[in-house]
């Protein structure tokens, strides 16, 4: 295990724990035991089958080391409640719950200004081109980190951004956990959802192997994430 995710289980821990907190009922009715004798469950296996096997992807200094800690305590409740009998359809709904929950219980007048945020392609242009510089120049000190890249608008999506390199799907890959990599991308679909900005995506890292993208429509139809985007017969993923 690498020295910062040794120092940060702690913290990893609370965070953990303050996703699956929201679905602490499901979770205590799917494995007929209380919530924290089955969190301590999820997390000994993400410590010893996942914490333990992270690349260093830049640490605190860099928002996707959060994504890539964070998106796989659900695999490893994904992989706890297989023990328990559940299919893989039911764990994404537990996701998809945990994610919505989650930023529903924000503020409304957080939600409000993170929403305008999202829905202002220039702002979102300036902030995301400094993001891009600052994931180049890490990825450049750790290969595999995220790389991500705005692109040009058009007059159908006035913000566009790529992700190009995804340490989520790399791990997926190399470990053998693809088949909860849907679930995690359709997670993004309850974020901009919730937060009121019409996420469209054509692309995925894991289904494409090429880049991800992120195209936002302010005014559009807001898509709906259950079930999720790539399984409602349609363009996006």
């Amino acid at each position: 295990m690498h020295i910062y995710y040794e120092k940060k289980q702690p913290k990893l821990k609370k965070d953990i724990n303050g996703l699956l907190k929201y679905i602490r009922t499901e979770l205590e009715k799917d494995t007929e035991k209380p919530y924290q004798e089955i969190f301590e469950e999820i997390w000994n296996y993400y410590v010893d089958q996942l914490l333990e096997r992270f690349p260093y992807i830049g640490g605190d200094d860099v928002s996707g080391t959060a994504n890539l800690t964070g998106a796989y305590c659900f695999v490893a409740m994904g992989e706890v409640l297989k023990k328990y009998g559940h299919e893989l359809e039911h764990i994404g709904r537990l996701m998809t719950l945990s994610y919505e929950r989650k930023y529903k219980s924000m503020p409304a007048v957080v939600r409000m200004i993170m929403g305008k945020i999202f829905n202002s392609p220039k702002l979102m242009t300036k902030m995301f081109q400094k993001k891009d510089a600052k994931n180049a120049a890490n990825a450049a000190k750790y290969p595999g980190s995220f790389e991500t890249k705005v692109q040009t608008p058009n007059t159908e999506y006035p913000f566009i951004y790529h992700n190009l390199v995804c340490p989520l799907s790399n791990f997926a890959r190399k470990y053998g956990y693809e088949e909860y990599m849907p679930y995690l991308c359709n997670l993004d679909y309850v974020m901009f959802g919730i937060l009121g900005a019409p996420l469209y995506r054509t692309h995925t890292c894991y289904k494409d192997g090429d880049y991800c993208d992120f195209a936002l429509k302010p005014g559009a139809r807001i898509l709906e994430y259950w079930p999720p985007v790539y399984a409602q017969n349609n363009e996006y993923k």
